[in-house]
């Protein structure tokens, strides 16, 4: 027979025991893409999102970068940056480009040049999936957001839809 006390408690055990039996958030997220440089050449290069525990601290992977942080992030933002006829992406590589092509997990995010697109400054289009988007004032940015999960959202900001 049970003892009272331990059926007060048995909630409380309960919970604890569902808490520590989800393991800490981890994911890996690979992504793989293309840059067209300036110079009529293109490059491939992988570009993911990895959250993980690690000598213990947690680790936070972008691309080519490393970051120790506390928990797993909100979001991350990919800077575009207009300057003149080309767009630097710094997290992609450290010169200018002329259009890139990313697809990670259900999400495909294209930069390239479309002469129709008169009101574009420089006439660069950013497509998110079937979304398309026109350079505003300052850099575009395109927002990751996370859960512990992986990938919740994507949304680029900084710049518009423009009028069909």
């Amino acid at each position: 027979m049970l003892n009272r006390s331990l059926i007060r408690c048995l909630p409380l055990y309960l919970a604890l025991l569902l808490c520590s039996a989800t393991s800490h958030a981890q994911f890996d997220i690979s992504g793989e893409g293309k840059v067209y440089l300036v110079t009529g050449k293109s490059q491939e290069f992988d570009f993911g999102f990895s959250y993980f525990r690690q000598e213990g601290s947690y680790r936070f992977i972008v691309g080519r970068h490393t970051l120790t942080v506390q928990s797993v992030p909100q979001k991350y933002s990919l800077a575009l940056i207009l300057q003149d006829e080309h767009v630097w992406v710094p997290d992609f590589i450290n010169e200018p480009i002329n259009g890139f092509e990313v697809k990670i997990d259900d999400y495909t995010i294209k930069l390239y040049q479309d002469p129709e697109a008169s009101n574009a400054k420089g006439n660069f289009v950013v497509q998110l999936n079937d979304e398309q988007f026109h350079f505003s004032r300052g850099p575009g940015q395109i927002n990751f957001l996370f859960t512990e999960d992986g990938i919740k959202d994507v949304r680029v900001e900084g710049m518009f839809k423009p009028r069909r």
